[in-house]
């Protein structure tokens, strides 16, 4: 079975702003590629081309490879098939070289990719006096990386492209010191951040990978039991929190003096508890009767969640296969 990217989700504001009265739990949410290649259990890298093409191109092995989605075909032995098979780098961007290397590359595809680096550094100064009217220069170097991709997936059999996707990233850098000319920016560590992440968006995009959300669990002091489901929630254990957060709507429900804000907070806390144990219909029936009960519009986005998180159930099934990357 093959192992999601792991992402992070940023804290939708909705739940910043409720937060002195909510327990943010962060949650795991596993999310389909953009782009399905289920079927391609083979995948090698073509030529890469540009500037930075090498680093690139190790970086977005290195990710094929961890996600163990497909069986990589490294470049070492990609190399010695072409060499075998008498066809250059170029000819795999033609039908007739993949079909060539379709013989011996099945359920494969090719991934090309063009980029570009650029890097820029650009000093300032700025006279200051100190308490002793001395006059000290403050010496800066900004130092800015940008990269460019483009990646192209080829269907190996039939030379047919499957998808194009271009990313761009930059990343910045300051270096100061004061009467010294500054230390040089560490570009390197610029190009290797900006190169991840633009490796990284396109691992989102063809394979399925897992983000972190904020589920805004509700408090109230009358209510002592959400302690105890929260808790659980937590810690992952959702049929325990069902099983809380069950009973102090129970509770609440019989409670003639309770207002129906508190109520409300029973049944979202509740239906939070079902959107992130995979029970969607049943979320949207409690969230639906906890925005009824509050009118709380901070509760709207969560209530679109459960339609994507459901959205997105009904496309993993033929994404994560369980002869990924097993070449079976």
């Amino acid at each position: 079975m093959m192992k999601p990217l792991v992402l992070v989700r940023a804290l939708p504001l909705p739940l910043l702003l409720c937060a002195c009265s909510s327990v943010a739990v962060r949650v795991p949410a596993v999310k389909p590629a953009e782009i399905n290649l289920a079927a391609y259990q083979s995948v090698g890298i073509g030529a890469v081309t540009g500037s930075g093409n090498f680093a690139v191109a190790d970086a977005l092995e290195d990710a094929l490879t961890s996600s163990q989605r497909f069986q990589v075909v490294d470049r070492v032995h990609m190399g010695q098939l072409l060499k075998e098979l008498q066809l250059t780098p170029a000819d795999l961007q033609t039908p007739k070289g993949t079909a060539k290397l379709a013989k011996l590359v099945a359920d494969g595809a090719l991934i090309f990719g063009e980029t570009t680096e650029r890097f820029s550094e650009v000093p300032n100064r700025q006279d200051w006096k100190d308490e002793q009217k001395n006059t000290h220069v403050l010496n800066t170097l900004k130092g800015e990386v940008y990269v460019r991709a483009t990646f192209k997936v080829v269907d190996i059999a039939s030379g047919r492209l499957i998808v194009a996707k271009t990313y761009e990233e930059r990343r910045q850098d300051l270096s100061q010191n004061i009467d010294k000319r500054p230390d040089p920016v560490d570009r390197h560590a610029l190009e290797v951040a900006a190169r991840q992440a633009i490796v990284m968006r396109f691992m989102r995009a063809i394979v399925p990978h897992t983000e972190y959300q904020e589920a805004g669990f509700r408090k109230d002091s009358d209510l002592p039991q959400f302690e105890g489901g929260i808790g659980h929630a937590q810690r992952g254990e959702w049929k325990e929190a069902e099983a809380a957060f069950s009973a102090a709507l129970q509770d609440a429900e019989q409670n003639k003096k309770l207002k129906s804000s508190t109520l409300a907070k029973c049944y979202w806390n509740l239906g939070l508890t079902y959107e992130y144990a995979g029970d969607y219909d049943k979320a949207s029936e409690l969230l639906g009767k906890a925005y009824k009960l509050s009118n709380d519009e901070a509760m709207l986005p969560e209530i679109d969640n459960v339609k994507r998180l459901q959205s997105d159930s009904r496309r993993l099934p033929g994404q994560l296969s369980a002869n990924a990357g097993s070449g079976k």
